[in-house]
């Protein structure tokens, strides 16, 4: 006989206790140029891949261990991300890879795309048309939360306590998932409540550090037909931590601010002495 859908049902796991990353892309060309970027392609300025580099590297160090990495499809965020995903792999001997989606676009501007960015009056800027509105970026967040990140939490089995999700998005798209997961899960530090009237900004590789666990070791349980969020609860540890980039500075004279050339040389590679061949009459 099937039970009611008053049972309540319990799903147990081992353990439950994940660390999530929402992390903002490096410096991109639009960013420099102060443009309204959207779902523009642009690509990551020479300082962005020095951030980025950063970034990566100072998730190797902390030791959490990056179970997923989903990413926005813009080469801005993917780039980000598979120099993450690169880390981890050389660091662990693992094989990780990126998930690229569209759900974690940017906003899309409509005709304000490409146009300068000024926060003063907009009578110098055209009437916007076409930008992706609100309620949109809600669905993609939702649909990313629904169909991606839940598996991910109510897997069977997480190994460590260190296990750890990374989202590679970008500033308002990061900004709507934040308070779309805020409103599934319950805060266990009073963030939930703090989360809706304060604006969480990204700096470039900037990142918030939410936990994520089960309440009282249980996930998934819900009355039979209910939300399977419920029993998930979050603590914030971090908001736009950008600790990895600490004493980074730009390269002087524009060159740090345009496209990142990748048979460009790094500063290290003049202070590497060029190997030669062999030559008869060599003496070592």
């Amino acid at each position: 006989m099937p039970p009611s859908p008053t049972v309540r049902t319990s799903l147990f796991f081992l353990t439950m206790l994940m660390h999530l990353l929402f992390i903002r892309h490096g410096e991109s060309v639009d960013n420099v140029a102060g443009l309204y970027g959207g779902s523009r392609d642009a690509v990551l300025t020479a300082h962005g891949v020095l951030q980025v580099q950063r970034l990566a590297l100072s998730l190797v160090e902390s030791k959490l261990e990056v179970k997923h990495i989903f990413s926005s499809n813009l080469e801005r965020a993917s780039k980000t991300a598979r120099a993450i995903c690169d880390a981890q792999n050389k660091a662990h001997s693992s094989a990780l890879t990126v998930v690229q989606l569209a759900e974690l676009r940017e906003k899309h501007f409509g005709n304000w795309e490409g146009v300068k960015y000024s926060p003063g009056p907009t009578e110098h800027r055209p009437t916007q048309t076409g930008a992706e509105t609100l309620e949109s970026l809600k669905a993609r967040a939702n649909d990313f939360l629904e169909k991606h990140l839940l598996p991910v939490l109510t897997t069977r089995v997480i190994e460590s306590e260190k296990s750890c999700v990374v989202v590679v998005s970008h500033g308002i798209s990061l900004g709507v998932l934040t308070l779309a997961l805020a409103k599934k899960l319950r805060s266990t530090d009073g963030s939930l409540n703090q989360l809706p009237s304060t604006k969480i900004s990204w700096s470039n590789t900037g990142y918030l550090d939410l936990v994520v666990k089960g309440s009282n070791g249980a996930i998934g349980d819900v009355v039979a037909g209910g939300s399977p969020w419920f029993g998930l609860n979050f603590s914030i540890l971090q908001t736009n931590c950008t600790q990895h980039l600490k004493g980074l500075r730009k390269t002087r004279g524009g060159i740090g601010s345009i496209a990142h050339d990748e048979k460009q040389r790094t500063i290290k590679g003049y202070f590497v002495a060029p190997s030669r061949k062999r030559k008869a009459g060599d003496v070592f």
